[in-house]
């Protein structure tokens, strides 16, 4: 096992049943006949398609032989009550299946049958219990959903290509939803009136920056470009089964949203932003960043910088704020993502993206501090991802447009917050460290992997790799936390060396016993 590397067992595996159950389980199949009661002495035809039948529980007299003598007995009571022994059902002792013969089904009235075997198993001394045999309502755990554009919502569940999507449906089936957890959309607002949003709008961790009020509604504008984060939000949490527009990754999960990026911005907005009821929200979903030119260097300053610190060590009970943040969209720029401080930050989960077909679209930044990818929209004759959208100027409430890893941080936003379900105590780094093991290694020809110290492979292009629902639960239910995060900040030590020419190198050692301990901080 690479140095380093923690092992997490049976990610593929079914939730919370073991191996063994699902051996078992499958040699049951072998056992149908016998527990369906037909495996007796008159066998499979006893009993005709629509016959009626009874199970009974018969109780050996003393002094009776126990199997051999109830097996007579309850073929003497199906005599007299008209019925076959259908033999014994499955391995329980005593209980028997007695059936209307297939030839008499035609003769005579089921209610002529009927009242002449209860008649006989009601009064005979023998039967401690009975009951008529009934068909049962029984549904396979498979999700359905009404939703007109789920169809079509590829990333959750592609049909066209079967394993190219975020493998979430077995998640759902098992009753993971995202319920219990919080999401906020750090955004132009978020419109929570709109029916695919409101059932799980969360008010209490909501708020308004741009216009200091709680409301975070998005305000109409000149471009029609406010619904940025209605369509983020709608991605997570939008609700399911309601006849409208799609469904979110975490449809059982609270939504708020804090409208901070329709005006002007300063670092002490993002500071406030980023622990805005930071006991109520529990993941902060940001898909924006400094500009993509290929040409600024930027993120958050000294109080934003501060705020994401804080977030991590005092938000959520003090099991840390998540905060999942876009990777950029700068890539026909030449951007890099490394030049992006919030994706660049320890604080942070820096979420890239790919597009259908598991490739790095045209707009995709690299850079070292890219943790995962998720799907996305690519070119244009590739599919983007439907969500909600706003209602108001030109919005529909529906869209089949909304692309970039603006798309891509929300799915994994929505992600995270099914592990919390399962485990709200996982702390910002075990998330982070989840992450990094349960993502798969994805095949791209631009994709250039390397195997760290750790025995992790990385790329620039896609970080540990793509992001997998199933795998990323799985793993947070037997998750052991990972300890706090130890840093140290060192002062500014002067050696006067000068720097030699390549490529010749220059090698200082220190020694760390001696480091002073009270620069030393653990998170």
């Amino acid at each position: 096992m690479p140095k380093g590397r923690q092992k997490v067992p049976h990610l593929d595996a079914p939730l919370g049943l073991p191996a063994c159950l699902w051996l078992e389980l499958a040699g049951l199949f072998l056992l149908v006949p016998w527990v369906m009661g037909l495996a007796g002495t008159h066998g499979p035809g006893a009993q005709g398609p629509g016959g009626l039948s009874w199970a009974v529980h018969l109780d050996s007299l003393e002094g009776e032989g126990p199997e051999e003598t109830l097996e007579q007995k309850a073929d003497a009571l199906a005599r007299a009550a008209g019925l076959l022994n259908a033999g014994r059902i499955g391995e329980l002792q005593g209980y028997y299946l007695l059936v209307q013969p297939a030839g008499q089904q035609q003769e005579l009235p089921a209610e002529a049958v009927r009242r002449r075997a209860e008649t006989v198993l009601a009064g005979h001394e023998a039967v401690h219990w009975h009951s008529e045999q009934r068909l049962l309502k029984r549904a396979k755990r498979s999700v359905h959903f009404n939703d007109p554009k789920y169809p079509q919502q590829w990333h959750l569940n592609n049909r066209r290509s079967p394993g190219r999507d975020i493998n979430v449906t077995g998640v759902w089936e098992r009753n993971v939803t995202g319920r219990g957890v919080t999401v906020v959309v750090v955004d132009d607002g978020v419109e929570h009136t709109i029916q695919d949003i409101a059932p799980n709008y969360s008010p209490e961790g909501s708020y308004d920056l741009n216009s200091n009020d709680p409301d975070p509604m998005p305000h109409p504008d000149v471009e029609n470009g406010n619904h940025h984060g209605t369509r983020c939000a709608g991605e997570i949490a939008a609700v399911p089964n309601n006849s409208f527009c799609a469904v979110g990754v975490a449809y059982g999960s609270r939504i708020a949203g804090i409208r901070v990026l329709d005006g002007p911005l300063t670092d002490s907005m993002e500071a406030v932003a980023f622990n805005k009821h930071y006991q109520i929200n529990d993941i902060y979903s940001c898909s924006w960043g400094p500009d993509d030119d290929g040409k600024t260097v930027d993120g958050p300053h000294q109080l934003g910088k501060a705020a994401l610190q804080h977030g991590v060590i005092a938000g959520r009970r003090g099991f840390g704020s998540i905060f999942v943040v876009a990777s950029g969209n700068g890539g026909q720029h030449n951007d890099n993502c490394n030049y992006d401080g919030y994706a660049n930050s320890i604080y942070t989960v820096t979420i890239g993206a790919v597009d259908e077909e598991g490739r790095m679209p045209f707009y995709a930044e690299e850079c070292a501090s890219m943790l995962a990818v998720t799907f996305s929209g690519g070119d244009k004759m590739l599919r983007s991802i439907v969500t909600t959208d706003w209602d108001l100027q030109k919005g529909t409430g529906c869209t089949e447009g909304h692309t970039g890893t603006s798309a891509a941080a929300p799915l994994a936003a929505g992600m995270v917050a099914l592990m919390l379900q399962v485990r709200p105590c996982l702390t910002w780094r075990d998330v982070q460290h989840i992450i990094v093991f349960t993502a798969t290694q994805y095949e791209d020809r631009r994709a250039d992997w390397v195997t760290n110290e750790a025995g992790f492979s990385h790329s620039h292009q896609h970080g540990f790799g793509l992001l997998n629902a199933w795998r990323l639960v799985n793993a947070a239910k037997i998750w052991t936390s990972v300890p706090y995060l130890a840093s140290y900040v060192s002062p500014v030590l002067k050696e006067n060396k000068a720097i030699p020419l390549s490529p010749h190198s220059l090698e200082v050692l220190w020694n760390g016993a001696e480091l002073q301990p009270d620069l030393w901080s653990f998170l």
